[in-house]
């Protein structure tokens, strides 16, 4: 309980500081191991046991999620690391790989200014990486690469040094090429170069991961990794370049605070007056300014009611104050704000902008509607998604008395998740 409070103060210290602030996601194809590479950097920040990281799944914990072993809804968690003798707070969400939860993928892309792209060393890129490159390019996310389960090309496939260098190489070209194809006129910013350091290979399951600057500081090179991997000491190598450094410190070195992010993001997901009062606020991630809240996510928690989730561009919400939903006539109250740690949302007396919240109160909000304090303000661009609904199910209440309980859960579920299209016949 002392390190979990102690954690709790460390991360609420450092929200009012965004340019020590990266909001980040996980994205990949399904079984990639995005949700066993977030064990890791959650056992680095010292959340979770370091033995348990890579089978614990935190980020997986819903029922159905545990059961299927896969992940289903994206979930937040805010954790602190240190880079260079300052601290950083990372507000990270992991989202689900399988096709039919792209729309979980699309909304958490609008929440954060960076991701990291999953993606496993022997099948290298396949169909969902290209699509979940797609949706946070087109929301201006800048991406980072990690090349996981390189353990297997060693120990199954059996590949030399060379060969292991080459394949991975093709990896990145693969990576690379998608990133040209969707933003060609960004491609030089954006462009994944091991060399520079943009890239890491490693494996979530053994917690150890290495990139080609980390190999100049440590001395470690593809033969050192092979004969660690076939000698089945991995543990070694998990010692002498933990993943959670690795990754956390490539995170804060590469992906962008808001401060940066929100000069540029602002321009593509709202198309109001950029010299306006709040226009200029978001720009430049101000918590005095008017509040402009994204809703990119909302859950039920049993004893406080629906809890909307999403960035905070402008502005300081704290229980009590008043903001208007895009398209609603009165005003919402706020209950209570906080962050995620998982399946825990943790509140907080007031969160200022810059970071991924957790609000209660606001009744009238769907995913995708704007929070204001200001009541004529222009809302965020609608969130598109990829896919659109394919199937078509007809459902009815087996008693006509349960009728009114039905239409209530499927307008909440509606609610929840705009790619579902409800219709009722009255």
């Amino acid at each position: 309980m002392g390190r979990r409070k102690k954690m709790v103060e460390h991360v609420t210290e450092l929200m009012d500081k965004p340019e020590f602030i990266r909001n980040i996601g996980t994205v990949a194809h399904i079984d990639h191991g995005k949700t066993t590479f977030s064990d890791n950097l959650l056992a680095g920040a010292g959340m979770i046991s370091s033995e348990l990281a890579g089978e614990q799944l935190f980020m997986d914990f819903d029922e159905e999620e545990q059961r299927r072993g896969i992940t289903i809804d994206s979930a937040t968690v805010s954790m602190v690391h240190q880079y260079e003798g300052q601290d950083y707070l990372i507000n990270l969400i992991d989202t689900p790989g399988h096709v039919d939860f792209g729309g979980d993928v699309t909304r958490a892309m609008r929440a954060v200014d960076g991701a990291v792209v999953l993606v496993d060393a022997v099948e290298g890129p396949m169909p969902q990486t290209e699509t979940v490159l797609r949706q946070a390019l087109r929301e201006n996310v800048t991406p980072i690469l990690f090349i996981n389960k390189v353990d297997r090309l060693i120990n199954e496939i059996k590949l030399t040094p060379a060969d292991m260098q080459m394949r991975l190489g093709l990896v990145i070209d693969k990576v690379n090429k998608i990133v040209k194809g969707l933003k060609p006129n960004d491609y030089d910013r954006l462009k994944l170069d091991p060399t520079v350091g943009k890239v890491a290979f490693g494996s979530a399951l053994n917690n150890w991961a290495i990139s080609i600057p980390y190999m100049k500081k440590t001395g470690i090179g593809f033969k050192e990794i092979i004969e660690l991997c076939q000698a089945e000491k991995q543990n070694e190598l998990a010692i002498k370049c933990p993943l959670h450094v690795v990754m956390n410190d490539m995170i804060i070195k590469f992906l962008p605070s808001p401060v940066k992010a929100q000069q540029e993001r602002i321009k593509v997901i709202w198309h109001g007056d950029k010299e306006s009062d709040i226009g200029k606020s978001m720009i430049n991630v101000d918590r005095g300014g008017k509040i402009a809240l994204m809703i990119t996510d909302i859950t039920t928690d049993p004893h406080a009611g629906e809890v909307a989730s999403g960035r905070l561009f402008s502005g300081t919400l704290e229980r009590g104050k008043e903001v208007f939903i895009s398209g609603m006539p009165n005003a919402n109250r706020i209950q209570s704000v906080g962050l995620f740690m998982g399946p825990e949302r943790i509140e907080c007396e007031k969160i200022p902008a810059g970071n991924i919240v957790a609000v209660t109160g606001l009744t009238d909000a769907i995913v995708g509607s704007t929070a204001s304090s200001d009541k004529s303000m222009t809302p965020f661009e609608s969130i598109r998604h990829v896919s659109e609904p394919v199937m078509t199910v007809a459902v009815e209440a087996k008693h006509m008395k349960d009728l009114p309980k039905l239409v209530e859960v499927l307008r909440q579920v509606a609610k929840e998740d705009p790619t579902l299209k409800v219709m009722i016949n009255q």
